[in-house]
């Protein structure tokens, strides 16, 4: 039975697209799933038939919050500490249990890379849903360890709620390849999770099936899924949270629109076309919800993606400038490819992110010395603060 914060819920096992052999993980590209318990066995036989070989599957949400994230830090004798996202409260295994203790969020030694870029505690992401076409009646479980993966369905989740939505439906659950760096500059193709709903995607010509045709899988469809987080992220970053929703609907038919009351759709518009119609319509004040499109959409037009990056994290490092070694402040940075790079910030921005915790959208101009990246310039576009205990 798997704990959560008000129920015990019935679980079936969990759902993978890989598994550790040998203390090597092992990429399927595909999902599979797996139970510890053998009277769940006839399930899982079920999901092999079904899904086994496929990079997609139907899922359910029965709950608003299905995606749970934590810290966790594993030694030989398996979970030692763990703490909730936004937390300053970890448990910590002891000789005689479990106990309570301050957790320091980016400052705990065990956040630190070691010169693998490795970190002894890392965040995960558990999703708990349905797949209705197995059983109604009890749950799968699916640990997601891809910083990636788990930002992309944390940022759809989010989405849903800024428009009032409930997450509550039907969804597709899809895989799909990526080439990705590290913080070491080491490139590889990994495959992410991410997901959309299931008439969304059921509308849309489907993700290819089988990891056979892995190298004939459509351009299009992966720019796709690419497009559909992109415009999540920037969404996040510059739209109000009453009119999200209209802000998309409007950027895509904004060349069609020729009077205030026109709600057809076009897939063909520019962003040139979409400008001029924007402005426009911000003459117009006799309707107050065009009056705040008009608005927002400005600013998401003003929005630089090419220097917008979103911090994971901050540290301090010493870097030999000039000759001399000097601590300098750190951040991780994702930027909007979601390409990752650690970048020092001057003295005079240090104290301001410090104070950032991971969330936070910034505008940055970058200048490589070296091997090092140095923001010459800071510009904060959203801040999320760190919880501080009272």
């Amino acid at each position: 039975m798997e704990q959560t914060k008000l129920v015990n819920l019935p679980l079936i096992g969990n759902v993978q697209h890989g598994e550790k052999i040998d203390n090597k993980v092992k990429e399927y590209g595909y999902f599979i799933a797996k139970t510890k318990n053998t009277h769940m066995q006839s399930y899982i036989e079920k999901f092999d038939k079904l899904f086994k070989g496929k990079q997609s599957i139907e899922i359910e949400f029965f709950c608003e919050e299905p995606l749970t994230k934590k810290y966790v830090r594993y030694n030989q004798s398996g979970e030692v500490c763990r703490c909730p996202e936004n937390s300053n409260q970890a448990t910590q295994k002891v000789k005689n249990g479990w106990q309570q203790i301050e957790c320091k969020g980016s400052e705990c030694q065990y956040r630190q890379k070691n010169e693998a870029g490795k970190c002894a505690c890392n965040r995960i992401g558990w999703l708990k849903f349905l797949i209705p076409s197995i059983s109604t009646d009890r749950i799968f479980l699916m640990k997601i360890t891809g910083q990636t993966s788990i930002n992309q369905l944390d940022n759809y989740i989010k989405l849903q709620k800024i428009q009032g939505k409930s997450i509550k439906g039907l969804y597709t659950l899809f895989l799909y390849q990526k080439e990705q760096t590290n913080s070491l500059c080491e490139t590889h193709k990994n495959y992410l999770v991410d997901i959309v709903k299931k008439d969304e995607f059921d509308s849309n010509k489907p993700i290819p099936q089988n990891t056979q045709n892995e190298k004939e899988l459509s351009t299009i469809n992966t720019q796709n899924v690419n497009n559909k987080a992109e415009k999540q992220k920037i969404t996040q970053i510059a739209a109000n949270k009453s009119t999200t929703s209209t802000i998309q609907k409007q950027t895509q038919n904004v060349e069609t629109e020729k009077t205030a009351d026109t709600k057809t759709t076009t897939k063909s518009e520019t962003k040139t076309s979409a400008k001029k119609e924007i402005k426009s319509k911000s003459k117009k004040d006799n309707a107050k919800s065009q009056d705040k499109v008009t608005e927002t959409s400005e600013k998401t037009e003003k929005v630089d993606l090419d220097n917008c990056y979103a911090l994971l994290r901050t540290f301090t490092k010493k870097i030999v400038y000039n000759g001399q070694p000097k601590e300098y402040t750190m951040g991780e940075f994702a930027d909007m490819n979601d390409k990752i790079s650690e970048i020092a910030v001057k003295p005079e921005d240090a104290k301001e992110l410090l104070e950032c915790d991971l969330g936070t959208f910034v505008r940055l101009e970058i200048k490589d010395v070296g091997n090092i990246k140095f923001a010459v310039n800071l510009e904060f576009i959203e801040k999320a603060t760190k919880k501080i205990a009272a």
